[in-house]
């Protein structure tokens, strides 16, 4: 297993769907798993230490966790199947006891967050669905240890050739094939990504709209 962070919850002009995206602790590989918007909320805040005005099932869950003496030890990201993430929750009972818990991956993370547990993802797992960026290889890694490495966004989506961020590559090597489209709005899709994941909701908006109108003049 491999000890994993939440980097951020991202959405996608592309997408229906928001993902959340784990990034390896101590190391350069991202993992993004696709969410419910309820479940890419509870994440969030939770990520971003905010307190809703009422619980929800996850803060009730912790509540009753904490009431019964019970504790979450670690969650972990164990499969992928034919699309389908599946994870476990680790308890430890009030007696000493432990038991696993199957779960889905974003129950799992909300959960974590919210006690404080590490979570873990597979290596298999990694290997078949995780990237890493090109610049930060483990032997780059290990060897600028000392130097700080910026936070990368959490989007699956590579940014733009002319934008300056980084570049993204599956981990396992697998080619990708992206369509050929204009710089300019895929560089407006790089930034609605990132307005989305910092919850700037009215830049973008404004940014959706702008990528809508280039999107029209393109199909004409």
């Amino acid at each position: 297993m491999v000890r994993m962070e939440v980097s951020g919850v991202c959405s996608s002009s592309k997408s229906a769907y928001p993902q959340v995206v784990l990034k390896q602790v101590d190391g350069c590989a991202y993992l993004p798993i696709v969410i419910g918007r309820f479940e890419a909320a509870a994440i969030s805040m939770a990520h971003a230490a905010r307190q809703p005005a009422r619980p929800i099932s996850y803060d009730l869950a912790q509540a009753i966790l904490q009431a019964v003496g019970a504790t979450i030890e670690r969650v972990e990201i164990t499969d992928l199947h034919e699309g389908t993430y599946y994870a476990e929750v680790h308890l430890r009972s009030a007696s000493g006891a432990l038991a696993v818990v199957d779960s889905r991956p974003s129950d799992a993370i909300a959960l974590a967050l919210r006690v404080g547990a590490p979570i873990y993802a597979s290596r298999e797992v990694l290997r078949e669905a995780g990237y890493v960026r090109p610049e930060e290889t483990p032997e780059e890694t290990a060897t600028a240890s000392s130097q700080p490495t910026p936070r990368p966004a959490p989007a699956k989506r590579s940014p733009p050739k002319n934008s300056g961020g980084p570049a993204m590559s599956p981990l396992a090597g697998k080619r990708r094939e992206t369509a050929t489209v204009p710089a300019s709005l895929e560089s407006l899709r790089w930034r609605l990504d990132q307005a989305v994941a910092r919850e700037e909701y009215e830049e973008a908006a404004r940014l959706r709209d702008q990528i809508r109108r280039l999107e029209l003049e393109k199909g004409r």
